[in-house]
C-alpha cells in the first residue's frame, strides 16, 4: 500500500467507483448517461412494484395482513428510487465536490509538515473501515436472506420465498415455479443491496471528509500561533495575517461543502431514516403473523440502515464543533487589533456549526435515532397488544 495520501485515497475511489458502474450509476464521471445495466436495475425496481401490486390483489381476499406482509420490502425500494434520483440529479455537484476532494489530498500532501500526511492517511484509513463495515452489513444480510430461505425450504420441503411478489403466471405451489421465483428473488436481493450500497457510499465518501477539513484547520491553527508568537517586524505581521486570512477561506470552503452536502443529502437522509423506521415496524409485524424466515435477515440491515446515516451525522456534527473549538484555540492575545476583529468575525461565523438536516427541522444525528427508536418500541408495545387480543 502506498504512503502518499493521494494514492490511498484514489485506490478508494476506484473501489467505489468499481461498484458504482456494476450498477451502472457512476455519477462520479461528470458525463454520466443511462447504460444497459441502469436501464436493467430501473426495470427491476419497476417490477418490483408491479409484481408485488399484482400479488397483493391476486392474494389478498380480505386477508389485510398479507397486504402488511407484502409491503415489508418496500421501503427498500423507496430508498432506492431516493438514491438514484439524488444520484442523477447530482451528478454536476458530485463530480465537482470529487475534483475538490482530490485537489485537497494532492495539495496538503506536499506541505514540509508531515502531520498533514500523517492527518490525510488516518481519514483515509477511517473511510476505508467505514466503507468496508457498511460493505459487509449488506453482504451479510442479503446472503442471510438467500440462504436461510433456500436452506429452510430444502430441509422442511416447505417453500419459504425469500421476498413476498409472485411471478404473472407462475404458480409457485409446483417445484418449477417456486426455484424460479426464489432465482428471481435472488437477483432482486443481489442486485438491490449492491444498489442501497452504492447510494450510502456516495454520502460516506463525501460526510466522512469532514475529519479532513477539521484536522487541517487545526494544523492551520497550530501554524499561526506559532507565527503569532513573534511579530516584532512587518513581513513577519504580514505572514501572520496572510495565515489568518488562509484559515478564513478554509472555514469558507468547509461551509460550502457542507451546505452542499445538505442540499444533496437532505431529503435521501429523510427517506432513509423514516423508510427503515416504517419497515422495521412492519417486519416485526410479518414476522410476528406469518413464516417469513428471511425476514430475521432483513430486520438485521434495516437497523443498521436506519443508523448509518445518523452516525455520519455526528460525526459532521462533531466536526463542526471541533472547527469552533480551534478557532477559539487561536493565540487572540498575541495578534494585533486589526487580527483579533477578524478572529472575533470568524467566531461570529462559527457559533452555527455546519449540519445534515432530518425532514428539514432536526439535525441528522443519533440523538435524533434515538427518537425514532423510541417511537419503533411504542407502536411495536401497541401492536403486539394488538395481535393478542
Amino acid at each position: 500500500m502506498s504512503t502518499r495520501a493521494s494514492d490511498n485515497f484514489n485506490e478508494i475511489m476506484r473501489f467505489v467507483r468499481f461498484i458504482t458502474c456494476c450498477v451502472g450509476f457512476d455519477v462520479y464521471d461528470p458525463n454520466f448517461h443511462f447504460s444497459a445495466v441502469t436501464i436493467t436495475v430501473v426495470s427491476l425496481i419497476s417490477m418490483y412494484f408491479i409484481f408485488t401490486i399484482l400479488t397483493i390483489a391476486k392474494e389478498f381476499h380480505g386477508n389485510w395482513m398479507f397486504m402488511i406482509q407484502a409491503s415489508a420490502m418496500s421501503g427498500s425500494v423507496v430508498q432506492a428510487c431516493a438514491k438514484i434520483y439524488m444520484g442523477v440529479s447530482s451528478v454536476e455537484t458530485v463530480s465537482k465536490l470529487y475534483v475538490q476532494l482530490n485537489q485537497n489530498y494532492t495539495h496538503f500532501e506536499k506541505e514540509e509538515d508531515a502531520r498533514y500526511s500523517m492527518a490525510l492517511l488516518r481519514s483515509c484509513h477511517k473511510l476505508r473501515r467505514f466503507l468496508v463495515l457498511v460493505g459487509i452489513s449488506y453482504m451479510v444480510g442479503a446472503l442471510g436472506m438467500i440462504i436461510v430461505a433456500v436452506l429452510a425450504s430444502i430441509l422442511t420441503g416447505k417453500l419459504y420465498l425469500i421476498m413476498h411478489f409472485h411471478l404473472p403466471g407462475i404458480d409457485v405451489n409446483t417445484e418449477w415455479g417456486a426455484w424460479a421465483t426464489q432465482a428471481l428473488h435472488c437477483i432482486c436481493i443481489i442486485l438491490g443491496g449492491l444498489g442501497l450500497y452504492t447510494g450510502d457510499m456516495i454520502i460516506i465518501v463525501y460526510l466522512m471528509q469532514s475529519f479532513v477539513y477539521a484536522d487541517i484547520l487545526q494544523l492551520k491553527v497550530d501554524h499561526l500561533n506559532a507565527l503569532s508568537e513573534n511579530q516584532d517586524s512587518t513581513e513577519k505581521q504580514l505572514e501572520a495575517s496572510a495565515q489568518l486570512i488562509n484559515i478564513a477561506k478554509w472555514h469558507q470552503t468547509y461551509t460550502r461543502f457542507i451546505d452542499q452536502c445538505n442540499d444533496m443529502f437532505s431529503v435521501l437522509v429523510s427517506v432513509q431514516v423514516t423508510t427503515s423506521a416504517v419497515c422495521i415496524v412492519i417486519t416485526i409485524f410479518s414476522l410476528l403473523t406469518s413464516d417469513w424466515i428471511g425476514g430475521y435477515c432483513y430486520f438485521c440491515v434495516l437497523v443498521p440502515n436506519m443508523y448509518l446515516y445518523c452516525i455520519l451525522g455526528t460525526i459532521l456534527e462533531n466536526c463542526s464543533e471541533k472547527f469552533m473549538y480551534e478557532l477559539y484555540n487561536i493565540s487572540f492575545y498575541n495578534l494585533n487589533p486589526s487580527q483579533q476583529r477578524f478572529v472575533l468575525f470568524m467566531l461570529a461565523k462559527s457559533q452555527q456549526p455546519g449540519a445534515i438536516l432530518l425532514l428539514g427541522v432536526m439535525p441528522l444525528s443519533v440523538s435524533s435515532a434515538l427518537q425514532v427508536t423510541k417511537s419503533i418500541y411504542s407502536i411495536t408495545m401497541m401492536m403486539a397488544r394488538f395481535l393478542q387480543k
